[in-house]
């Protein structure tokens, strides 16, 4: 499947799938989520580098941009959910993976490390998805 397929289909997915699982939903009420960059609070928006790399990474809460990196930048993410929810996020500068979550099944943190020569020979391409937190994370061209 194309990778410009995968992010057409994907947000559709995770959606049906969400409404599915009890308290996955967002109510609207609820505070925005943190990231913290390297342990500092995260304002929003992309980190620009000179780094001259074609790929970058997109975490993405509820479908909506948290952050945007070069892909050849090493940095921790902590995304943290209003409710308690937190998933860690390792970027290497030659791959990016979810270290750890404290959701119920890890299967994000299973899905393994996205590389420049396995992103598309995944079955979920640049994606790594955990679905009760509703936090995605993808790599792809600029």
């Amino acid at each position: 499947m194309g990778n410009a397929l995968r992010r057409w289909l994907l947000p559709l997915f995770l959606a049906a799938a969400c409404a599915l699982l009890p308290g996955c939903q967002r109510s609207a009420e609820n505070e925005p989520a943190r990231v913290l960059v390297d342990g500092t609070e995260w304002p929003g928006g992309s980190m620009d580098a000179d780094s001259g790399d074609d790929l970058r990474v997109y975490v993405t809460l509820d479908g909506v941009a948290l952050i945007d990196l070069p892909f050849s930048e090493a940095h921790a993410l902590d995304i943290l959910l209003p409710d308690g929810g937190e998933n860690h996020i390792v970027l290497t500068g030659q791959s990016v993976f979810m270290q750890d979550a404290n959701c119920e099944n890890h299967d994000c943190v299973d899905m393994g490390a996205v590389t420049r020569e396995n992103l598309e020979l995944r079955v979920m391409g640049g994606f790594i998805i955990c679905l009760p937190h509703r936090v995605s994370v993808e790599v792809r061209g600029e």
